[in-house]
């Protein structure tokens, strides 16, 4: 990456314009930490867990 900042301000105007998808897996209750981690563990998830507070 070049020292200029660049490519991460791209990545900054891609996420404050919506252009950025997150791809998520599942959205658990933070009390569920430890069965998303299970989850993770287990592997064949195509995106993020995602924890709710």
């Amino acid at each position: 990456m070049p020292a200029t900042g660049r490519p991460i301000d791209r990545l900054r105007r891609l996420a404050e314009e919506g252009g950025l998808t997150p791809r998520v897996a599942r959205t658990l209750p933070v009390q569920q930490a430890v069965e998303a981690h299970r989850l993770l563990e287990a592997g064949g998830l195509r995106g993020r867990m995602v924890l709710t507070f």
